[in-house]
C-alpha cells in the first residue's frame, strides 16, 4: 500500500511539474527585450500555391516569393500591444506559428495576437502593415475568455466555406470564409490548461481535436456542440492527430504514438509498446500504403504498421525531428532540426534500419513545417531565409532571405 501511494504521489508531482512547464512557455514564446520591442519568434512553415512561396517569418511577417524570379513579391507585417510593468505598451511584430493556406484568391494565417488574417494574393505593395488593409481583405479577432490568452499557435483548417480556429482560450471557432464572420464558438475544451495548441481535423460530419490535458473531442460541424464521443488519456498530446481510414495517429508527452479508434475507450496500440521512446512525437505523423511515418525529437524516424503498432524500421538523424515527414510521390522527405533533408523511396522494401536515398544540408536548423513539389522542397530556416532544395541535383538551388531592411 506504501509503495502505491509513493508512485501514485510521484506521478502526481510529475505531472504538476509538466502542467507549469506548459504554463510558462507563452512566456518564452514572446520576452521583453531593452527597448520596449519584444523577441519574435515562431515555427511558421511554408506552402506553395500558383508559382509563389508563401510564408511566415520569424520576425512576425508574412511573404510571398514568386518561384520564377526568385524574389519577394510583397510582404505583410503582423503586430500585437505588448507590454507591461517591465516593459511598457507598445506595438510589436506578432510572432507567428501557423502555416499559410491557400484558397481561390486569399491567404489565410493566424498569429500569436489572436488574430485570423485573410490577405489579397495579388497584392503588390513591397511592405503592407498592419493594420493597412487592401479590397479582399479581412482580419478576425479571437475574442478574449476570462483574460486569458487568445493567441493561435496551431494551424487553420479550411474546409469548404469555413475556417475553423484552435485558440489558446481553449475553444474552438468556426469563421465564413469569405467575409470573417464567426459562425460559432466551442465551449472551453482544455479546462486545466485552457490552452489548445493543436489543428483540428476532419472526418465525416464531425471535427475532432486533441488537448494538452489528454483528451481528444468531437465536435459538430455545423454547431461546435459536443459530439457524444470523447476519448482520455492519462498524458498530453502533443500533435494533432492523423486520421487513416477510422483510426487516429498522434504523439503524446509520454513519449508514445498512439493509434485511438474513432468510437473506442482505449488505444488500439502505442509505439515503442515496451519502454518509451527517447522523447516526444511532436510532429504529426503521416500514413502511406498502412504504414505510419513518425519523425520524433528523440531524432529518430519510424516506420510502422498501422493495423497492428509493429515497427517496420527505423532511421537515427542524430538530430530532434521536430517538422511532419512530406510525401512526394514514391518519396518520403524527412527534415532534422539541424537542416539536413534526407530523402526516403518508399518504392523499394526497407527492412529493419533505413538507408536514405539522398542527404542534403541547407546548413541552418530547421523547426517549421515544410512543402514539396515537383522535385523541390520549400524550407524556411531559423536563419529567417527561404531554401529551395533540388532533389534531384542533391542541392540548395536557390535561397532568399526574409529579413527586411527597414
Amino acid at each position: 500500500m506504501a509503495t502505491t501511494l509513493c508512485l501514485s504521489y510521484v506521478m502526481k508531482q510529475q505531472k504538476i511539474l509538466f502542467l507549469v512547464v506548459i504554463a510558462l512557455l507563452p512566456l518564452v514564446l514572446v520576452s521583453c527585450i531593452p527597448g520596449g520591442t519584444a523577441v519574435s519568434k515562431g515555427w511558421a512553415g511554408t506552402a506553395f500555391h500558383d508559382g509563389i512561396i508563401y510564408a511566415g517569418t520569424s520576425d512576425g511577417r508574412v511573404v510571398a516569393i514568386n518561384s520564377s524570379t526568385q524574389s519577394l513579391e510583397w510582404v505583410y507585417t503582423v503586430v500585437m500591444l505588448s507590454g507591461g510593468t517591465s516593459c511598457g505598451q507598445s506595438y510589436v511584430s506578432a510572432p507567428i506559428y501557423g502555416t499559410p493556406i491557400v484558397d481561390g484568391d486569399l491567404v489565410y494565417i493566424g498569429t500569436y495576437s489572436g488574430q485570423v488574417l485573410a490577405l489579397n494574393i495579388l497584392a503588390r505593395s513591397q511592405n503592407l502593415t498592419f493594420p493597412q488593409k487592401k479590397y479582399g481583405e479581412w482580419e478576425w479577432d479571437c475574442p478574449m475568455d476570462n483574460a486569458r490568452s487568445n493567441a493561435i499557435v496551431a494551424d487553420l483548417l479550411v474546409r469548404a466555406d469555413t475556417i475553423y480556429v484552435s485558440s489558446s482560450n481553449g475553444r474552438v471557432y468556426s469563421l465564413d470564409k469569405e467575409f470573417g464572420d464567426q459562425n460559432w464558438e466551442s465551449e472551453i475544451l482544455d479546462e486545466r490548461q485552457r490552452k489548445l495548441w493543436t489543428s483540428p481535423v476532419i472526418q465525416g460530419d464531425a471535427l475532432y481535436v486533441s488537448t494538452l490535458d489528454g483528451h481528444i473531442y468531437a465536435l459538430s460541424m455545423e454547431t461546435g456542440q459536443l459530439l457524444d464521443w470523447s476519448f482520455e488519456s492519462d498524458a498530453g498530446f502533443a500533435s494533432p492527430p492523423v486520421i487513416y481510414e477510422d483510426t487516429m495517429f498522434l504523439g503524446s508527452f509520454d513519449r508514445h504514438l498512439y493509434a485511438v479508434k474513432i468510437g473506442g475507450d482505449v488505444p488500439m496500440w502505442k509505439f515503442p509498446q515496451e519502454k518509451p521512446a527517447g522523447n516526444w512525437f511532436w510532429a504529426s505523423p503521416i500514413v502511406n500504403e498502412g504504414i505510419v511515418y513518425a519523425g520524433c525529437l528523440d531524432g529518430k524516424l519510424y516506420a510502422i504498421e498501422a493495423e497492428t503498432g509493429q515497427e517496420v524500421w527505423e532511421f537515427d538523424a542524430g538530430s530532434p525531428i521536430v517538422s511532419s515527414p512530406v510525401l512526394m510521390d514514391n518519396l518520403l522527405i524527412v527534415t532534422d532540426e539541424s537542416g539536413t533533408v534526407y530523402v526516403f523511396d518508399l518504392s523499394i522494401k526497407i527492412e529493419d534500419e533505413a538507408m536514405p536515398l539522398k542527404v542534403i544540408s541547407i546548413g541552418a536548423d530547421v523547426r517549421s513545417s515544410f512543402c514539396a513539389q515537383e522535385g523541390l522542397v520549400y524550407i524556411r530556416g531559423e536563419d529567417n531565409w527561404m531554401y529551395v532544395v533540388d532533389i534531384d541535383r542533391e542541392e540548395v538551388s536557390w535561397k532568399v532571405s526574409l529579413t527586411i531592411e527597414e
